[in-house]
């Protein structure tokens, strides 16, 4: 009876074959029928027989028309929504997802929902060959228009709005929550999401079932290719394959035993391709932080009274007037990035900005100016204030760069230049166990072997700037320089 009833059905099909080629989505259709009556055959009948649905996929045209058809409705879909303007679009509440979950964007939503749904419809195609075929025809070329509209709209970005330039006179700019900057910031990290919502499905895909299974078709053909043969390369030559590739993509019976290649995936390269595209916003994200935040740090750069009588001898004094409008813009920016971002994300911002900050401390204020020791102590307060920022907005240690501390050249700099003169307690004074002309005329003495230097300073908790920052730092004291003025120290 079964045997009777298949030529009906082929007859069936080759009657609808035109139909089929003209409105190719129909096979889908078609094809899920076929495998589950194939199936009812094999399981409730225990039929072994040829198969009409490998028969029907067999023919190049109703294939074709197939595929045709899924790539044009993938790609139109997918142009639709790109094109609107909400594309990136955050489509839950904050509440809804918790901080380290990727948050969909309508445009990234499209692209999941295609790939997954084109991969449920091909699922009941018996050649793993014809499988690739889909995966290389019709849901790569999805992923590809995402990262190339993605790479276009930071390219655009980096060329009109990178500079982020703050307008002092009339305060466009800033890093409030409702202010221009912030919303640039937004619309990077709406990028950021996007493309982390991508990779992380791209990472769920690779561990699943057919996709596993297309990852060990691959690397059999690259190990029956022989030589140098990869199999991350197959995309290059599937156009080309014929039937003797089909054989061996389609042999499931053998197990692929080369440990590199069971590591990978088939979506590999498309998880680094994603992964580096994630990592190049977050770059762009801090340029543009880091370049508002220095900017922001002008006239505290240009202040110059720090070896003035009295400055900073007041122990209760905060920070700098010249501070006072950095400090809860710099808290409102991290507020606004543990909003935007992941924990990883917004640490990663955070320590870029505290290494550029460190820097800035350092070479354009400590390097720059003369101190006091009472100027010393008002840096010290200064740089404790911003590093308390960092530290208590976005969690502490985890912040902390390889040095272990934030700012830790900057705080280094204000334990010298804080540090007692002649060891007379004075409000502020650095908490240096050794006063400044106890220690610093053999540091500054060229006879004295640097390495020697180093190690005495490390037991004073000057462990990250150089001997020469150091001996600069030095001669910044406008006290020292007073007190001990040999012409072969300074």
């Amino acid at each position: 009876f079964i045997r009777l009833i298949q030529p009906i059905i082929q007859h069936k099909l080759a009657h609808d074959r035109s139909d089929y080629i003209s409105n190719g989505l129909v096979i889908a259709h078609v094809s899920r029928e076929l495998s589950e009556f194939e199936h009812t055959l094999q399981d409730v009948y225990f039929f072994d027989g040829p198969s009409v649905l490998d028969a029907f996929l067999a023919d190049s045209d109703i294939f074709s028309a197939w595929v045709n058809a899924e790539r044009k409705s993938a790609i139109d879909s997918y142009m639709e929504t790109i094109a609107d303007p909400g594309a990136f679009k955050q489509l839950y509440e904050d509440e809804v997802l918790d901080r380290d979950d990727p948050k969909p964007t309508r445009i990234a939503q499209n692209v999941v929902m295609l790939i997954s749904d084109i991969a449920e419809r091909y699922a009941v195609v018996p050649s793993c060959m014809q499988q690739l075929q889909f995966l290389s025809t019709t849901q790569f070329p999805v992923v590809i228009a995402l990262v190339e509209d993605v790479e276009g709209e930071i390219d655009e970005f980096s060329r009109i709005s990178l500079a982020f330039i703050r307008d002092a006179s009339s305060n466009v700019s800033g890093s409030g929550a409702n202010s221009p900057f912030a919303a640039q910031l937004r619309r990077l990290a709406s990028w950021y999401q996007t493309v982390w919502y991508v990779e992380e499905a791209a990472r769920d895909w690779n561990d699943s079932a057919i996709y596993v299974d297309m990852w060990a078709a691959v690397c059999r053909h690259a190990r029956a290719l022989g030589g140098d043969a990869d199999p991350r390369d197959w995309r290059d030559e599937c156009d080309d394959w014929g039937e003797k590739d089909r054989k061996v993509l389609d042999d499931c019976a053998t197990l692929e035993t080369n440990e590199e290649w069971l590591d990978g995936g088939i979506w590999e390269r498309t998880i680094k391709t994603l992964g580096e595209l994630k990592q190049r916003i977050l770059e762009l994200m801090s340029r543009a932080i880091n370049k508002d935040t220095v900017g922001q740090l002008r006239a505290y750069r240009k202040k110059a009274n720090w070896a003035s009588e009295g400055v900073g001898a007041d122990a209760d004094v905060k920070v700098s007037i010249e501070l006072s409008g950095l400090l809860p813009e710099l808290s409102q920016l991290v507020s606004v990035l543990s909003e935007l971002l992941p924990f990883s994300g917004s640490a990663y911002l955070l320590r870029s900005l505290a290494a550029e900050l460190d820097m800035f401390l350092v070479d354009r204020v400590a390097s720059a100016h003369q101190f006091n020791s009472s100027g010393g102590w008002q840096f010290a307060m200064d740089v404790s204030a911003i590093s308390r920022v960092l530290h208590a907005s976005a969690g502490g240690s985890a912040l902390q760069g390889p040095s272990g501390q934030l700012l830790a050249k900057a705080m280094e700099c204000a334990r010298i230049l804080s540090c007692s003169l002649d060891g007379e307690e004075l409000p502020g004074n650095s908490d240096m166990t050794l006063s400044l002309s106890e220690w610093a005329p053999a540091i500054l003495d060229a006879a004295t072997d640097d390495k020697e230097a180093m190690l005495v300073l490390g037991k004073l908790g000057v462990k990250h700037l150089s001997i020469e920052q150091i001996r600069q730092l030095v001669k910044r004291r406008v006290d020292f320089a007073a007190t001990f003025s040999s012409p072969e120290m300074f």
